[in-house]
């Protein structure tokens, strides 16, 4: 895969999908949405998720981990500017990634839920860009 420029398509389609600031992911937060979003079967109604820390950040420090993952997921649950599932001019709303979203330190699990009003939006995403491709796009928007 080449490395993706602010020119490429692909970026003004996840800047329409996803509008939020600061716009970029962080490195940690970019592989943990593209991970859980390749988790999703594209049959299935599921969209719950269990990822262990190790897939996400691998080789770390379980603190490390913690700490990192907990950042990341306090920033993947502000919503995000609702500009293509809005109908009408002028009117602004925000929705939520995820319904849910947490940290087993025990087991070392992120567990979560997409939002189920956002699933075929994010099946179409999941389908367009391989995990590595949409890590990069996120990072770089």
């Amino acid at each position: 895969m080449r490395a993706p420029s602010p020119t490429d398509p692909e970026v003004d389609f996840l800047s329409t999908l996803f509008t939020r600031f600061p716009l970029a992911f962080s490195e940690v937060e970019a592989r943990l949405f593209a991970l859980t979003l390749g988790s999703l079967p594209l049959e299935s109604r599921q969209v719950t998720f269990q990822l262990a820390f190790d897939d996400v950040i691998p080789g770390g420090n379980a603190d490390v981990q913690h700490g990192k993952l907990l950042v990341a997921i306090q920033r993947l649950l502000k919503g995000i500017d609702d500009k293509v599932l809005r109908e009408e001019a002028g009117i602004s709303q925000f929705i939520n990634l995820f319904s849910r979203l947490g940290l087993n330190p025990g087991a070392r699990l992120v567990t979560g839920k997409f939002n189920p009003d956002l699933r075929e939006q994010l099946l179409v995403l999941g389908g367009r860009y391989t995990t590595a491709e949409l890590e990069a796009l996120l990072m770089l928007r």
